[in-house]
């Protein structure tokens, strides 16, 4: 896993390798220079089968076409102003021909052909921890109520988010919280979900669509986002049910790309 996230070190406590890049400029990755760019020199040096770009189609825009591989782009609930930069120099357009195929990873619609998968979940349902043990794992009393208040959004946003609804919980929930900001944090959550009854959860992609999967009774807080309508999700798919993890039907797609 190649990103630019400070996070990226959670991939590396689940086993993945990782390699976190600084952040490198329009300078940096035009015609002219990408060459000598480190997100270049990387992806060169790794000289993969398949890249796998979630996203971020604006960092290799000047260059993906070069490269040899097979190329995936996933792409989840986003503005249509993301496929489109620009910039005092050029207009940068995202070019949907330079790939393989293009992934919709969440039930919505672009401008450009994709194939759809499900949502992809970090666990499958058999994959986590039964309730008493998760109970256990989290020294709860195995007869009281439990909530999670779960955030990790932008700083700052989980504890206005336990401010609010730890005022308000009723008095026979017992309260876990969480965020990856805190280094003492749970992770990965999803692995206890089976302990709660009710969760207090943003509305990102991964929180969101976790919580569908689960089937979990979830009270959900969006926040403001530049390309994303968070609150779009609860909106019109808090009853949306899909057994099927999208990252197996991902995965058997990429595995079928390489035959």
């Amino acid at each position: 896993m190649v990103t630019h996230c400070p996070m990226g070190y959670l991939a590396e406590d689940m086993g993945i390798d990782h390699i976190q890049l600084p952040v490198e400029n329009e300078y940096q990755l035009s015609p002219e220079h990408y060459r000598e760019s480190i997100l270049y020199h990387t992806i060169s040096s790794l000289k993969p089968d398949i890249l796998v770009v979630y996203l971020q189609w604006f960092t290799l825009a000047e260059f993906i076409d070069e490269l040899p591989c097979i190329k995936v782009f996933l792409a989840r609930q986003v503005s249509p102003s993301f496929f489109t930069i620009e910039t005092e120099k050029k207009t940068y357009t995202f070019k949907p021909q330079s790939y393989q195929t293009c992934v919709a990873i969440e039930p919505v619609d672009f401008s450009f052909s994709t194939i759809q998968v499900n949502p992809l979940i970090m666990r499958n349902s058999d994959e986590i921890y039964p309730e008493l043990t998760a109970r256990e794992k989290l020294k709860a009393d195995p007869h009281q109520k439990l909530c999670l208040i779960s955030i990790n959004g932008n700083p700052g946003e989980f504890e206005q988010v336990y401010h609010e609804y730890s005022q308000k919980l009723p008095a026979d929930y017992a309260l876990v919280s969480t965020t990856n900001y805190d280094t003492s944090g749970i992770f990965p959550v999803i692995d206890y979900y089976n302990a709660f009854d009710l969760l207090i959860s943003g509305a990102g992609y991964n929180s969101f669509w976790e919580t569908r999967y689960f089937q979990k009774q979830t009270e959900y807080v969006p926040f403001e986002r530049m390309f994303e309508d968070q609150w779009r999700r609860p909106r019109l798919f808090s009853n949306h049910i899909f057994k099927e993890n999208g990252a197996d039907q991902l995965l058997k797609m990429l595995l079928n790309m390489q035959l």
